[in-house]
């Protein structure tokens, strides 16, 4: 919290950062333990009707649980704090 207040971070930003980075830390360690991780499938087959942007991206899940998203989507959280000071 000191680091964040020293380096101008918003107050309201500093208060909300340890919720969003418990909620994505949850988020993740029960994508990685969960049963449908170790799956042959981990994501879904998406309608492309109902669900035409989301089914062109699906590809981009199929890292979905691994250290590689977690690196990735930790610094996405980061930049939106740092982003937001």
């Amino acid at each position: 919290m000191a680091a964040m207040r020293d380096a101008g971070v918003p107050e309201q930003v500093a208060t909300d950062t340890p919720s969003v980075l418990f909620g994505f830390l949850n988020g993740h360690l029960l994508a990685r333990t969960s049963a449908e991780v170790h799956s042959a499938a981990a994501v879904p087959d998406l309608d492309a009707d109902a669900y035409p942007a989301l089914a062109e991206l699906a590809p981009q899940m199929a890292d979905f649980g691994s250290e590689a998203e977690f690196d990735r989507m930790l610094d996405t959280v980061l930049m939106g704090v740092t982003q937001a000071g």
